[in-house]
Parts: structure tokens; C-alpha cells; sequence
């Protein structure tokens, strides 16, 4: 095991990747270590390699497996931050910086494994596309609520924009879930941190990530559920809606493995076992045809295959009630072009190969998710008339899909980088009660919605599991009131079916219709909806 292990790793995920910088990294940690002892030599190398390992393996950013390198070594203070800012960058320089900090601060025997937790947190965060300022405060993310007397010296050795995201992170700290009675408390104090800056949040998913996966901390299996229910209940919806799948897959599969053993076992065995083969050849199979018809058409692309997460599986089969062996699209393959025409051919393609799923084509670059996620998805009768999902998208597309909002960090954008659900929901939450600041919080970010259309092309944001009476009483009181049917897509729909993102509805009224009908209460799912029919038949209440 050597340095090229870690390039083979690395080149695997990012054929383009050039080593420069991480040669000259070796080049400094072989110089360090040429005046110590050979047996300690030996340890340091072997154990910077295997750090080095990981971190490639997690897929970190190139700096950061640099800096895990240098990490043990400088720890010990035999690298000065200097000499690593004219040897190699600065991005090395203050991670190794704010490693080294995190050890002083946590020097204590009993205090090591949250040093070694808050380097795995920024090694997490490292993996997405977000700023080394950001990583820096993911190490150091524990100093403000375990040391809060370090905050001066962090504040003057690191600057005030590291020093005050690591304050905001204590407004996300400790375990709240929804059977908590301080819970509403902590909402409210979470989204005051959100509206301020959305990289502490990110921080808590990874930190929830790391604490759920190795049971650091916890005193016993209830603490580890607790922070898996934290994780799939509410940091995973934020997820969602901040555009970061790349933390959302793993964070609520950590959590479905703790909360939910014997399912997530289940889905396991499933994958690994001796289908897998037959599953990956598929996938080869169905990524050649593609990338042929591709080249014969004249467009550039890439096609990464994946199975779908295990969590998102599970929940197939529980809303569909089917087992795992009737759920037909468990993997998906993703193709990246270089411009959005080029989406739509590539769409035409695979149309032309094998016969689209009826409803399953969804267009999110006409219509992009609330969170700004844009791609084309449809799902085909492919080999074997085998059910399999495929997303077009351009890189910019697949960057905003993988990363989300830490993107905009990464690149220093200008624009505002809170989200507009968090600055609205914060400006009617000093004036609400605790009850119906849950409620809104409920409706606004935890549940899931559908992006649908009305006649005229406006799109509307409702519920998962919403109906045309939903959509009607969203329109217009009366117009909900004298609702006798809905046309879907230019098809007849039952006003109790469920409504599917991109569909376009069209209510049919009838104005002899005095009002709703009492049976609607049954299957609507809107607050408005609710409390208008209500309030109807009972206008006193």
C-alpha cells in the first residue's frame, strides 16, 4: 500500500485528475519524517497512507486527502501552517490549521474521540462541492458548545467568517425530535441559524451521518434511533429542498439501517446477492446501447449507472405494498450532455430504443423542482422488457443535482444563498404560536410536494398525495365549491386520485353545485382545503 493506491483510487472516480499537488504533499511528509526514528518513520508513512486511503475512497476533495496525509504528523507539530502555505496551498494550510487547533482543544484522553469524529465530519463534508472555509468549520464545528472559552482565540487566529459559522452551529446542536417538548424551540432556533447562513445545517447532516454511523457519543441504541429519526424526519426533507442528494442518499440509509433493521437486511441480501452479477452486466449492457445510438447521433455524453438507495426502496415497497422482486426500476441510469437541446435528443433516443412507462416521463428542466433541480427522467421497457429509470441532464444540471446549494459556496456566487421557503417561513414565525408554527413548518419543508400545472401553464406547489380538490381549492374557494370532475393531462381523472408532479389539471365545474361534498374530507390533503369545507358545514366552529 503507497501513494499509487491512492491515485488508482482516485483516478477510478476522476479520470482527469492530475497529482501534482499530491505529489509535492508526499514530497514534504518524506522530508518531515527523514530526521525521526526509523520505527517511528515507519508509523507515521503507513499511517498517513492509510488516511490518504480513505479519504480518496470516501471521494474527498484532492486538498483534503492531501491535508490527511500531513494530519498525523502535523498534529504533532512537527509541520509549521507556513511551510505548507509556501510548499504547497493555502487550502492545505488551514485545514491542517484548523486540525491542529481541534487537537489543542480537545487534548484530554476522554475528549480524543470527538477530535477524531470532528475530522471525519469534515472529511464528509469535503466530498461535496463547498467552500475550504466550510470544511475548516466542519472540523471544528464541536468547539463552540464543548469550549466556548476557545471562540476568542479561534476568532483571532481563523477570522470572523469561520469563527461565527462555528457559533451557528450551536443552534443546531443536541438531539430534538418531534416527541421532544423543546423541539419547536429548536425549529425556530434552527431556521433563525439557516436564514443567517445555510453551511451549518450541512455541517449537522454529516456530523448526524458520522454519530449515527460509528454510535459515537451515544450512550445507548436509544440515543443512536434518536439521532436516525432526526436524521430521516427532518434533516432529510431539508435535504431535499436544499438540493443536496448527495448527503440526503447516505444520511437516510444510515438511518433506515438503525431504525428500521430487519427491512434494511432484507434490501441488503437483495443486492448482494447472486442477482448482483446478473443486475451490473445489465446496466453494461443497457450504458453500450446508449452510448452507440449516442455516438451515432452525434452527441457527447457520459452515463453513470447506480442501484437506487436502499431507503428509497423501502419506501416503494411500502406505498405500492409490493415485495422487492416487483419493484422493476431499482437502478437508474444517469446521462450527461453538454448542452439542454442535446437533453431532449437524448431523450428522443432512448424513446426510439425502448417503449416509455406511461406517466413516468418527467420534464424538471421545463418545470424544475422547488430545490432547482433540473433533468429529464423517463422510465422504459428496456432489455428483456426490464423496467429501468434514466435522468438527462447537462454538468450544470448534474452539479446543481449533486451538490445543491453548497455549490453556491464552493463558488462564491453573489446571488442569496438562503433558500426562499426559510426567509418566508422566518418572517411569519415571530407571530405565530408554537402550534401553528409546527403546522407550517410541517406543510412547508417536511412533507413531501408534487410541482403540477394549471391550464395556463402556472405551476403550483402542492402536497404528496394531493387531489384535483386540493388543486381546486388552491385555485379559488368556489371554484373548489362547484368542482364535479377533473381533466388530467386531457384525460378524465377521479377527484379522490392522487395528482403526479408535471401533470396539468383542468376542473369542471358546474354552477347548479351548491357547495363541497362531505365525502371529500376523506381524501383531501391541503389545510386549505380542509378548513373551507369545514368550515361550510360548520360555519360557526
Amino acid at each position: 500500500m503507497d501513494l499509487s493506491d491512492i491515485k488508482r483510487i482516485i483516478i477510478e472516480k476522476h479520470p482527469d485528475t492530475t497529482f501534482d499537488i499530491l505529489d509535492k504533499t508526499f514530497d514534504l511528509l518524506t522530508d518531515t519524517v527523514e530526521d525521526i526514528p526509523f520505527a517511528d518513520k515507519k508509523s507515521y508513512l503507513k499511517s498517513a497512507i492509510e488516511r490518504g486511503m480513505e479519504a480518496a475512497e470516501e471521494d474527498a476533495l484532492l486538498d483534503f486527502v492531501c491535508f490527511s496525509l500531513l494530519s498525523e504528523i502535523a498534529q504533532e507539530n512537527h509541520l509549521h501552517i507556513d511551510l505548507i502555505k509556501d510548499k504547497l496551498n493555502e487550502t492545505i494550510a488551514l485545514l491542517t490549521q484548523s486540525y491542529q487547533f481541534v487537537h489543542k482543544t480537545f487534548d484530554y484522553e476522554s475528549e480524543k474521540c470527538t477530535a477524531l469524529h470532528s475530522y471525519r465530519v469534515a472529511r464528509l463534508i469535503s466530498t461535496i462541492k463547498i467552500s475550504v472555509q466550510t470544511i475548516a468549520v466542519a472540523m471544528m464545528h464541536e468547539i463552540s458548545g464543548h469550549h466556548p472559552e476557545r471562540m476568542p482565540e479561534l476568532r483571532e487566529k481563523f477570522g470572523t467568517e469561520i469563527a461565527d459559522l462555528v457559533e451557528n452551529y450551536k443552534a443546531l446542536h443536541g438531539i430534538k425530535t418531534p416527541n421532544n417538548p423543546q423541539y419547536v424551540r429548536f425549529l425556530r432556533e434552527m431556521l433563525l441559524a439557516m436564514a443567517k447562513d445555510a453551511r451549518p445545517i450541512l455541517i449537522k447532516m454529516c456530523s448526524n451521518m458520522d454519530l449515527v454511523k460509528t454510535g459515537t457519543f451515544c450512550k445507548s441504541p436509544e440515543d443512536t434511533k434518536q439521532l436516525a429519526k432526526e436524521s430521516l424526519e427532518l434533516l432529510s426533507p431539508i435535504a431535499d429542498l436544499l438540493g443536496v442528494w448527495s448527503l440526503r442518499w447516505p444520511m437516510e440509509d444510515h438511518a433506515f439501517k438503525i431504525l428500521y433493521p430487519e427491512e434494511y437486511e432484507k434490501i441488503y441480501n437483495h443486492f448482494n446477492s447472486e442477482e448482483r452479477e446478473n443486475r451490473e452486466k445489465f446496466i453494461q449492457k443497457m450504458k453500450s446501447i446508449v452510448k452507440k445510438a449516442a455516438k451515432d447521433t452525434g452527441i457527447a455524453c457520459e452515463i453513470h449507472g447506480r442501484f437506487k438507495h436502499y431507503y428509497s426502496i423501502y419506501q416503494k415497497m411500502q406505498l405500492k405494498n409490493k415485495f422487492f422482486h416487483e419493484i422493476g426500476d431499482v437502478f437508474a441510469l444517469r446521462i450527461i450532455v453538454d448542452s439542454k437541446e442535446d437533453c431532449y435528443r437524448m431523450l428522443g433516443i432512448i424513446h426510439n430504443l425502448w417503449r416509455p412507462k406511461h406517466r413516468r416521463i418527467k420534464d424538471y428542466i421545463a418545470s424544475p423542482k422547488n430545490n432547482n433541480y433540473k433533468s429529464l427522467h423517463t422510465t422504459v421497457y428496456g432489455l428483456n422488457g426490464r423496467p429501468t429509470e434514466f435522468q438527462i441532464r447537462t454538468h450544470e444540471m448534474d452539479e446543481e443535482a449533486e451538490y445543491g446549494i453548497a455549490a453556491h459556496y464552493y463558488y462564491k456566487n453573489t446571488k442569496t444563498k438562503v433558500p426562499h421557503w426559510i426567509k418566508d417561513l422566518l418572517a411569519k414565525q415571530a407571530s405565530m404560536a408554537d402550534e401553528e408554527f409546527y403546522k407550517n413548518f410541517s406543510t412547508q419543508v417536511l412533507i413531501d410536494h408534487v410541482y403540477v400545472y394549471t391550464p395556463k401553464g402556472d405551476v403550483l406547489s402542492l402536497p404528496q398525495g394531493s387531489t384535483p380538490i386540493d388543486f381546486a381549492y388552491q385555485i379559488h374557494t368556489q371554484i373548489g365549491h362547484h368542482c364535479v370532475g377533473a381533466i388530467v393531462n386531457d384525460r378524465p381523472f377521479q377527484l379522490d386520485q392522487e395528482l403526479s408532479t408535471n401533470d396539468t389539471i383542468e376542473i369542471l365545474t358546474d354552477p347548479n353545485q351548491t357547495g363541497p361534498k362531505k365525502e371529500w374530507l376523506n381524501f383531501i390533503k391541503t389545510d386549505v382545503a380542509k378548513k373551507t369545507i369545514e368550515t361550510y358545514f360548520n360555519p360557526k366552529k
